[in-house]
């Protein structure tokens, strides 16, 4: 059985997390909290979801526990809660699942997790470079970036975080130095990505959320984003776009 309260905040955070890439998912209720992952039909990125025990009000699971969502189901029902308002999840036996919120109550059918797309494995990658900054910031030099181009390359020097994007008039560069930067251990790097997969990816965060990036030469790139006031934690890798020579 799993007996489980949390805020609207977190349930949407969650949800809206995994529906950047994937419709079904495997939500894993373990002894340490919530864990899902996915990669996309297109093999191209991940998504990582973890919530600790200590980011739910109530947290209370038999055994070890695998249930399979419909996520973009459980998104739609998140957007009609308020973010402080208490939400209960609870599975009684493997049919559905019940979202209490208020007066209302959902009863949601569940997947057969055996029926959903196998998970990944979370490549060992080893990237020299990591910057800390403002979730917000990012966001905007995406936003940006969306209007004139279909990618974006990232790279790092001594000075600082470049993104950069190139259109067939147009190019734009968003710079934050290191001394802007919340954290950064000034290694380098450059890798070139996809914005329509970014784009997707800056939706879960909110201005005042943190993100840490571990970037490398031509190799995919982690993005760490701690959301809904540091409660859930969203990695997205993605591979990198080939340039061409």
């Amino acid at each position: 059985m799993i007996d489980a309260i949390v805020t609207g905040e977190v349930l949407k955070a969650i949800t809206k997390a995994m529906v950047a890439l994937v419709s079904e998912a495997r939500f894993h209720f373990l002894e340490n909290g919530l864990h899902s992952r996915a990669v996309d039909p297109a093999n191209v990125a991940m998504v990582i979801v973890d919530v600790p025990t200590d980011s739910f009000e109530v947290y209370k699971v038999d055994e070890d526990t695998t249930i399979g969502v419909d996520v973009n189901r459980i998104y739609d029902i998140s957007k009609s809660i308020k973010s402080g308002e208490l939400v209960e999840l609870k599975v009684e036996d493997e049919s559905d699942l019940k979202i209490k919120f208020g007066s209302v109550e959902y009863s949601v059918a569940l997947i057969d997790p055996s029926a959903i797309r196998k998970e990944p494995k979370v490549p060992q990658l080893e990237l020299p470079a990591k910057i800390v900054l403002n979730a917000g910031e990012f966001k905007k030099a995406i936003s940006a970036a969306d209007k004139i181009s279909d990618h974006v390359v990232f790279r790092t020097t001594e000075d600082g975080f470049y993104i950069e994007a190139e259109g067939d008039v147009d190019k734009i560069t968003f710079f934050m130095s290191d001394a802007e930067l919340i954290e950064f251990n000034k290694q380098e790097a450059r890798s070139m990505f996809s914005v329509e997969y970014l784009k997707e990816f800056i939706k879960v965060a909110g201005s005042g959320d943190l993100l840490t990036i571990y970037l490398g030469i031509n190799y995919p790139v982690r993005l760490q984003f701690d959301v809904a006031n540091g409660k859930v934690k969203v990695e997205y890798i993605l591979a990198p776009r080939i340039e061409a020579e």
